[in-house]
């Protein structure tokens, strides 16, 4: 990370250069918002509905799950 901060007169210029972040932590970091944001919906999901949204939010990631095993193969 490099931070420069250039004062000529009365103008200051503040400039904030560094790497990006690897595709490894992205993906990991992606995960770990996805997981939080679908836990938050499902404890919504169960406050609004009650019990019967933890069967069918079961149902429905069975789905996807069997879906994404035809479209990619076994």
């Amino acid at each position: 990370m490099k931070i420069t901060i250039d004062r000529s007169g009365d103008d200051v210029h503040f400039v904030v250069e560094r790497e990006p972040m690897s595709p490894e932590r992205f993906k990991a970091v992606c995960k770990l918002v996805g997981t939080a944001i679908g836990g938050a919906v499902l404890l919504g999901a169960i406050h609004l509905v009650g019990f019967w949204a933890i069967p069918w939010s079961v149902g429905v990631l069975v789905v996807v799950g069997l879906y994404k095993l035809l479209v990619n193969g076994f």
